[in-house]
């Protein structure tokens, strides 16, 4: 089970805050059982620098993990600017979705990139959006009721970016527990 720590918005601000505050990291609950009481059960490993900026790259990024003694249940406490089971960025996504909705192709905002998630991979995100958009834009519009009067799903996404980036609108979808695509 996967947790999503809001607030955190980069990689560096990650590592910083584990190191100088882990304990912010801690669930004040446990998700399966609703226990208070969990245990650290130490970091894996994450592959989540992918940029290809000439910086230093940042990988693997320690993943802190926690234990439940009442329902032997673990979870991962991520950062928000780390999504859950994908390897690219909500950054990188933000700057697809951004193409496609200006009416680019798959083909082109694979292309554009520097990092280059493949058009198979553009195209799956693209798909589970529009599945998800009714459950979404409900859910976003009970935050930021403006979202209201944007009804198509382009409308609404270009409106909802423009309030917030990609990586905040998914850490509240999450805390709603709405699917995160």
């Amino acid at each position: 089970m996967t947790i999503i720590l809001p607030g955190i918005r980069s990689l560096t601000d990650h590592l910083r805050t584990l190191h100088a505050h882990p304990e912010d990291y801690r669930p004040k609950q446990c998700p399966a059982c609703s226990n208070r009481i969990v245990w650290c059960h130490g970091c894996y490993p994450r592959k989540a620098d992918r940029q290809d900026l000439g910086v230093t790259c940042l990988n693997p990024i320690p993943i802190p993990r926690f234990f439940c003694p009442s329902c032997n249940a673990t979870c991962s406490v991520l950062p928000e600017a780390v999504p859950p089971r994908r390897w690219h960025l909500w950054s990188v996504q933000q700057a697809v979705l951004l193409l496609l909705l200006a009416g680019g192709s798959c083909y082109h905002a694979s292309s554009t990139l520097g990092n280059r998630p493949c058009r198979q991979t553009i195209r799956r995100w693209w798909q589970r959006l529009r599945e998800e958009f009714v459950l979404h834009a409900f859910t976003l519009r009970q935050w930021f009721p403006c979202l209201g009067r944007s009804v198509a799903f382009v409308e609404f996404w270009t409106a909802s970016l423009a309030l917030q980036p990609l990586s905040v609108l998914m850490a509240l979808l999450h805390q709603e527990g709405a699917p995160v695509p």
